[in-house]
């Protein structure tokens, strides 16, 4: 029996902002070092100022529900965000 997941990549540049609008988060690739914060769009942060390092994949399995958020790197950070 074979399992695929399937993912969207979407490219962050540096201290850049993209709205999620599904409802799931699956990880971030990073590129350069810095802080990831995901958002609900009722405001309450899933994740605060999260630490990410360059060269690093972090698995972010985050559910947003139905109202879907932002994400948001801060301090330099770049990747590539799989939702």
């Amino acid at each position: 029996m074979n399992i695929e997941e399937a993912h969207s990549a979407h490219p962050m540049a540096v201290n850049a902002s993209v709205p999620l609008n599904g409802d799931k988060v699956y990880g971030f690739l990073c590129v350069t070092a810095g802080t990831l914060t995901i958002t609900r769009l009722n405001g309450v942060d899933a994740l605060t100022a999260f630490p990410v390092s360059a060269g690093v994949y972090y698995p972010i399995p985050i559910y947003l529900g139905s109202v879907g958020g932002t994400a948001t790197l801060a301090g330099g950070a770049s990747g590539t965000l799989l939702k």
